[in-house]
């Protein structure tokens, strides 16, 4: 696989982050239609956009030659009203990436602490920006259990700390008690915090794992979203910060112009009006991440780790398969899977699946019982 590259501001040449969902990459090498691949190496909504969703981009389609909203008032008006908080302690973003390389533009920190295994645009955007990373690794033993012992001494050292709640991809939620002294000791130190809650609406009951009302209340807090996976919009590109309206100016300030486009915004507003979408998500993530996570723990040398949220990461114990290989002789099988050996605090013998579906869980349960058994 190629990368792209970048470079700090020391200079340094840095590799890209490799995420899932690479299928045109899968087309390219194997000569398939999309139509044919299984992607469970992306973390999206099995159910697909929202009904109203795809009718508002169809009816919508001529918008495109209009410039779209520089401040997305209309969605940031749907979200306010969602959220309980007030529009200017929201900013509209091209996906929750573009904010948390925003975030270390406009604070230029010396050094940010992160929590490994995590989402790696974290690290790549602190990097890029010239601090040092400071990393608290999770450990396997506890089942990655977020360490608040470990993780206290190195807050002092940090300007900035970023948590992913619930993590990717260890699909892991923080205590709610845990949570909130993690929080009340980055405003004692300040530290800001960047709480990333990307797949918080895949969580039965996800408000009270939220840190919106803090960061909307005052500094020091700020609360990354994704809109895209909840509502299985990827290609779309949309998320939402939450923080203080003053670092919500900041952001806006920083940006290029007109970094959401006018079919996201769009999108983003219907989505938000389907008010039984996310209770069908749950309900259907509940049940099926229940078959995977039994079927997963039913292999012999599978070592699943209880999912809360709509991935499993696996480690494979018995040596007799690495990772690279399961990927390979799945993905002639046409199933793509997440091969973590790329996340640091994770080895060789970590993936990661999605749930999906029950038709397409079945296949995949289907296909590592084939290969296991030949293997």
């Amino acid at each position: 696989m190629v990368h792209e590259r970048a470079s700090n501001s020391n200079g340094r040449e840095l590799t890209g982050v490799i995420h899932g969902g690479d299928w045109q990459g899968a087309v390219d090498r194997y000569g398939w239609k999309v139509e044919e691949i299984l992607d469970f190496s992306a973390n999206i909504n099995p159910l697909g956009p929202p009904v109203g969703v795809l009718e508002t981009l169809k009816e919508n389609l001529p918008a495109v030659q209009r410039y779209p909203d520089p401040a997305s008032r209309r969605l940031k008006e749907a979200l306010a009203d969602q959220l309980q908080v007030d529009t200017g302690a929201i900013i509209i973003a091209n996906g929750a990436v573009e904010l948390i390389y925003l975030i270390m533009q406009v604070l230029k920190p010396d050094r940010v602490l992160v929590v490994e295994p995590t989402f790696g645009e974290y690290r790549r955007a602190a990097t890029i920006a010239g601090a040092e990373v400071l990393p608290v690794y999770l450990d396997p033993a506890t089942g990655f259990t977020f360490d608040f012992d470990r993780w206290r001494p190195e807050l002092q050292r940090s300007q900035v700390a970023f948590i992913c709640n619930p993590n990717n991809p260890t699909g892991r939620l923080l205590n709610p008690d845990i949570l909130h002294r993690a929080a009340s000791l980055c405003r004692e130190q300040g530290v800001f915090l960047v709480m990333d809650e990307s797949f918080l609406d895949f969580v039965p009951d996800g408000d009270k794992f939220s840190l919106v009302p803090q960061a909307a209340a005052g500094p020091g807090i700020f609360i990354l979203h994704s809109l895209t996976k909840i509502f299985a919009l990827p290609g779309l590109r949309l998320g939402y910060g939450v923080g203080c309206p003053d670092m919500v100016r900041r952001l806006e300030n920083s940006r290029d112009p007109w970094s959401v486009n006018i079919l996201a915004q769009m999108a983003g507003v219907a989505a938000l009006a389907d008010k039984e979408y996310l209770k069908k998500t749950r309900e259907l993530i509940r049940r099926e991440k229940e078959y995977l996570f039994h079927n997963l723990s039913g292999l012999a040398g599978f070592r699943p780790y209880y999912p809360e949220v709509n991935f499993i990461l696996t480690n494979i114990q018995n040596g007799c398969l690495t990772v690279s290989r399961l990927a390979e002789l799945l993905a002639r099988k046409r199933i793509l899977i997440r091969d973590c050996s790329s996340f640091p605090g994770l080895g060789p013998a970590y993936f990661r699946v999605a749930v999906r579906d029950h038709r397409a869980n079945k296949r995949l349960v289907a296909a590592l019982k084939e290969i296991m058994e030949e293997s």
